[in-house]
């Protein structure tokens, strides 16, 4: 993957809003991953470069946190909640009703998808909860799989399952209205 200048820029004007550069580190990585959509050898050693730490250092963020990824995912990224209050509300037979109507096995990319199983979305009141890119869905029964697919596509379609870049401010009050923020 070639480093272009205006990343280069991005990246030192994030790194100069901290004291130290490694604090930038997860902020990098986000505008790394965004730009890419996913690491290679050579944005690990960018990243490294920039934050000033040992190419090491980046493998461990990159295989510690599960929104970093070293292999392609799809354009449409969906992640099934299989947390305790999401099992016990169905995610787990949902995940699998998803992976036969998009003929994509759970932990794998085939085509515009990938498909996952993840641990906790943060909204455990409302499961089974599906994450598709950076939005939320709740309350998806498996006996929806279907409908819930073919609702992907017409927001895929429409342009609405884009993920908001990570530089854009929070919307306000939409966010707040988070049964997250709500308790």
């Amino acid at each position: 993957m070639e480093i272009s200048a205006e990343l280069e820029k991005k990246c030192d004007e994030i790194i100069a809003r901290y004291p130290k550069k490694k604090s930038a580190a997860m902020m990098i990585m986000h505008l790394v991953q965004e730009t890419f959509g996913h690491f290679d050898d050579t944005t690990v050693r960018f990243a490294a470069e920039k934050l000033g730490v040992e190419p090491i250092e980046v493998y461990g963020m990159l295989s510690f946190y599960p929104m970093f990824s070293s292999e392609p995912r799809g354009r449409i990224h969906i992640k099934v909640c299989r947390t305790l209050s999401c099992a016990l509300a169905g995610s787990v037979k949902l995940g699998h009703e998803i992976s036969k109507k998009i003929n994509c096995p759970v932990g794998e990319t085939r085509g515009i998808y990938t498909l996952e199983f993840v641990e906790c979305l943060g909204n455990c009141a409302n499961a089974p909860n599906v994450q598709v890119n950076d939005k939320l869905f709740q309350n998806v029964a498996a006996e929806d799989a279907e409908k819930f697919v073919e609702k992907l596509s017409a927001l895929d379609a429409s342009g609405e399952l884009a993920p908001a870049p990570s530089s854009a401010k929070p919307q306000g009050a939409g966010d707040f209205e988070s049964p997250a923020y709500k308790g």
